[in-house]
């Protein structure tokens, strides 16, 4: 989970392999399992989906922090530096996989 934090070094060209929905061990969250689900369908929009592709890219540049579904208040709410992980997407080498695995 140390990708995309907000402190230290980190590589553009790995997403975090991680269910966000059960930080801590706190057990499950909602509200960080629809955060998580709303980025990774911002992922697939932009990688696989052409007709959606300038609008997630919009979605990942808006600077708005107050909404709480906003890219920025999102990954700010999961421990990610918001523009990390942007350059993270946009320049992904490999597939990013947005499917879920079974718990």
């Amino acid at each position: 989970m140390e990708l995309f934090m907000q402190s230290g070094d980190t590589s553009a060209s790995k997403m975090p392999q991680w269910d966000v929905a059960y930080l801590d061990t706190l057990g499950y969250d909602s509200l960080t399992e629809l955060m998580r689900a709303i980025i990774l369908r911002c992922v697939d929009d932009f990688h696989n989906k052409a007709e959606f592709k300038q609008e997630a890219l919009t979605y990942m540049e808006d600077q708005d922090e107050e909404y709480i579904f906003s890219f920025r208040a999102i990954c700010l709410h999961l421990g990610l530096d918001p523009n990390k992980t942007k350059d993270a997407i946009i320049y992904a080498n490999q597939r990013i996989s947005t499917r879920r695995r079974a718990a």
